[in-house]
C-alpha cells in the first residue's frame, strides 16, 4: 500500500499522532498501532457498526487489509471538516478515510467514513456550515442517528447530537444547474457548531433547478424576497444568523497593517526611504530601492505595482537578492511583507488576479460573504488565521505564515521559507499555500 503525505498540512500534535499511524497502519504494524491508541479506543464504522477495546480494534484494522491487500492508495490530508488531518484510502471502487480523535496524546476514537457522500456533495475536504444556515434551510427535527460523526471540539458520539432535515442545493455537474437534496444534519448544541451534513438516505427526494428555472423564479420575487436566500437567487437561504468570529490580533498583524498602511502613503508621494527605515531590521547592500505604480499607460493585458532596483532600463524586481538581514522573527516577518508588497498596492486590468485582503484581525473574517454560510471558527481554534513566524533551533531558517483571501483563490494560508545565509544574504523558498476556503468569483477580465 502507498502511502503520500499532504507536505503544506499545518504541524500540530495531531498530524504527528496521524502520520505515525498512516505509516503503521500501511507497513500492518499492529504492535507499533498498539501504542498508539487508548485503553478505550473504539472504531466507528460509518452508518453501520462501532467495535470497542483496542483488541477489537486492531482486529478489524486486520481484518481489512487482508480482504483488500494492496489495492489501495494511502494518502495524509487535510480535512476542512475536521479542521485536522485525515487519513484517506483510495482505490477504483473505494474512497474512504478515518478521522482520529485523540486525547492525551493517544487515539481515543477512530472514524471509518466515505470522503464524499455524492456527487454534488457533501464532503470531509469542505469548511463546515454555521449554525444560521442549518436553522434556515434544515429547521426539521429527526430522530438522532447512531454510527455517524462526533462532534469535532468535544467529542460528543452522534446519538447524542440534535439532528435535523430539510433540504439544501449544491452547484450541480452541469453548468448553471443546482441540485436539491435531502439532507441530515447534526449539530452540538454545547460547541455551537454543526458536526454533518449528508444526504438523507430514507429519502430520495432530489430537486433540479436549471439556470432558466432560476431566473424564471428570481424574476417574480421582489428585491426584498431575493435578499432572503444565498446569492439574491433562488436555492438556499440566507443563514438565520452568522458564525461570528472575535476580534483577535497579535504583534505580527499589527506591524503588518501598519506597513500596509505606510505603503498607501509611498504610493501617494512619500519617499520609498520611509519603507526600508519602517523595515528596521532589513538593508539594501547596494543600489536603491525604487517604486513602480500600475498605471494604464501599459502595452501589456494589465499591470502592478512594485519595488525595484536599478533604472527604467534594467530593473531587477527580486529585491530580497540585494537585502541584507540578520535571523531573527521580526527581520522574517518583513522580509515577507515587502516580497508580498505588490499585493496591497494598486493594479491594473489583469493586474487585479494578485490582489489579497490579509487577515490581520480574525473579526474581520465576518464581513466575507462568501463565507456567510460557513463555520471557519475551526481555523480559528487551529491558530490558521493570524501570521506566524517560527525558526529553527540553530536560527538560520525561518517559515512565515500568512492567511489571506483572494478573490480567485479563497482563504489561504501562506507559506514562505526564509533561510539566513551567513554571509547577511538570504534565500526563499515559497512552499505550496493551504487552501483553507476554496471560492473563485468567476470574474474574467
Amino acid at each position: 500500500m502507498k502511502l503520500t503525505i499532504q507536505h503544506n498540512i499545518p504541524d500540530s500534535l495531531a498530524k504527528d499522532i496521524t502520520v505515525s499511524f498512516a505509516k503503521l497502519f500501511t507497513s500492518a504494524d499492529y504492535a507499533g498501532l498498539r501504542n498508539l491508541l487508548s485503553d478505550g479506543v473504539y472504531i466507528v464504522i460509518y452508518n453501520r457498526e462501532c467495535k470497542h477495546g483496542i483488541n477489537s480494534v486492531l482486529d478489524y484494522f486486520e481484518e481489512w487489509q487482508n480482504r483488500t491487500g494492496d489495492m489501495f492508495e494511502c494518502e495524509v490530508r487535510w480535512s476542512a471538516q475536521f479542521t485536522q488531518p485525515e487519513i484517506y484510502f483510495t482505490s477504483e471502487k473505494y474512497k474512504q478515510a478515518y478521522i482520529l480523535k485523540i486525547e492525551n496524546s493517544k487515539i481515543a476514537r477512530i472514524l471509518l467514513t466515505p470522503r464524499s457522500f455524492s456527487k454534488v456533495g457533501f464532503s470531509i475536504d469542505e469548511v463546515p456550515y454555521n449554525i444560521g444556515f442549518i436553522d434556515a434551510n434544515a429547521p426539521k427535527e429527526r430522530t438522532p442517528l447512531a454510527n455517524h460523526y462526533f462532534c469535532p471540539i468535544c467529542g460528543k458520539d452522534s446519538e447524542y447530537l440534535e439532528w435535523r432535515t430539510g433540504i439544501i442545493f449544491k452547484d450541480g455537474l452541469e453548468w448553471g444547474k443546482k441540485t436539491g437534496l435531502m439532507v441530515n444534519a447534526s449539530i452540538c448544541q454545547n460547541c455551537h457548531v454543526v458536526c454533518e451534513v449528508t444526504p438523507n438516505r430514507d429519502e430520495r427526494l432530489c430537486l433540479a433547478m436549471t439556470r432558466e428555472q432560476q431566473m424564471k423564479a428570481d424574476a417574480g420575487m421582489t428585491e426584498q424576497e431575493r435578499a432572503k436566500y444565498v446569492d439574491n437567487t433562488m436555492g438556499n437561504k440566507r443563514p438565520l444568523t452568522k458564525s461570528v468570529l472575535k476580534s483577535r490580533t497579535n504583534e505580527l498583524s499589527k506591524f503588518g497593517q501598519s506597513f500596509h498602511e505606510l505603503l498607501d502613503k509611498v504610493v501617494n508621494g512619500a519617499t520609498t526611504e520611509s519603507v526600508l527605515a519602517y523595515l528596521d531590521k532589513l538593508s539594501i547592500k547596494d543600489g536603491i530601492m525604487k517604486l513602480h505604480v500600475a498605471s494604464a499607460k501599459t502595452h501589456d493585458i494589465g499591470d502592478e505595482s512594485y519595488f525595484y532596483i536599478g533604472d527604467n532600463e534594467n530593473r531587477d524586481y527580486k529585491i530580497y537578492k540585494h537585502l541584507k538581514a540578520e535571523p531573527s522573527i521580526e527581520a522574517a516577518w518583513q522580509i515577507y511583507l515587502l516580497r508580498h508588497a505588490s499585493t496591497v498596492m494598486p493594479v491594473f486590468w489583469h493586474g487585479g488576479y494578485i490582489v489579497r485582503i490579509y487577515v490581520f484581525d480574525e473579526a474581520s473574517l465576518n464581513d466575507y460573504m462568501p463565507l456567510e454560510c460557513y463555520d471557519i471558527s475551526g481555523l480559528s481554534r487551529s491558530n490558521l488565521l493570524l501570521p506566524e513566524v517560527t525558526l529553527s533551533p540553530d536560527g538560520r531558517t525561518a517559515n512565515v505564515y500568512c492567511t489571506y483571501w483572494n478573490d480567485w483563490k479563497g482563504l489561504v494560508r501562506d507559506h514562505l521559507q526564509i533561510t539566513f545565509l551567513k554571509n547577511g544574504k538570504v534565500k526563499l523558498t515559497e512552499i505550496e499555500p493551504l487552501c483553507l476556503f476554496e471560492y473563485n468569483c468567476g470574474i474574467c477580465f
